[in-house]
């Protein structure tokens, strides 16, 4: 029997691939922060699961780093390489100053503050870049903090990039993608934020293919 799709169907298909691929983005980033604090915890002696409510931003941030580090730094094992990027989370979304500095001493004590200082200065390059396209975007007037609420789309912009150069995604599908993304209870940002971004990013991209 022959099936016809036409090009309504189709889009929808694309459109449902994008957001699957969005959604497990979300889902991985999670779990990856929330496995990287089980691991750095037992070594600090502190509960750091509290953090895990940011585990959507953070993976956003920290995955790219993970991705260095591995490349970079072969010597190191799973628990030491937890422990540097738990230090990294620290710094950005930790506001327990003596905590923080627990885990400094910690990561001096084993050996991997050089280690760690490099790895810093690359997420300051990545913070660098993604704030300014945050402001690119004209999302302005937040706190640092809240700025970096918005790092769980760093690993979904080429997912969103994809549909919109296959000419799958709009503006409309902002407010499906936002619903579907913030249904999960991942991201620390309500419904409404997460659809305007996803139409300034979708805005964006169009105008750059103009």
């Amino acid at each position: 029997m022959e099936i016809l799709i036409n090009s309504k169907h189709t889009r929808k298909i694309i459109i449902e691939s994008s957001i699957k691929g969005m959604s497990n983005g979300l889902k991985e980033s999670y779990e990856f922060v929330k496995e990287i604090l089980k691991k750095s915890q037992g070594q600090i002696g502190e509960n750091l699961t509290f953090l895990v409510t940011w585990g959507a931003s953070i993976g956003g941030m920290i995955r790219p780093l993970n991705d260095f580090i591995n490349k970079k730094h072969v010597e190191l094992n799973d628990m030491e390489i937890s422990l540097i990027l738990t230090g990294i989370i620290a710094n950005y979304y930790l506001d327990n100053k003596e905590l923080l500095n627990k885990i400094i001493k910690k990561i001096k004590e084993d050996g991997l503050f050089e280690v760690f200082n490099q790895i810093y200065s690359k997420s300051e390059e990545l913070k660098k870049a993604f704030i300014s396209f945050i402001e690119s975007l004209n999302i302005t007037g937040h706190k640092m903090s809240n700025i970096m609420s918005y790092a769980f789309i760093i690993p979904l912009i080429p997912i969103i990039f994809d549909g919109i150069f296959n000419n799958s995604l709009s503006e409309n599908d902002a407010m499906e993608i936002a619903e579907r993304l913030s249904a999960f209870g991942l991201v620390t940002i309500s419904g409404l934020a997460i659809k305007h971004l996803i139409q300034k990013i979708i805005n964006r991209f169009k105008s750059k293919q103009i």
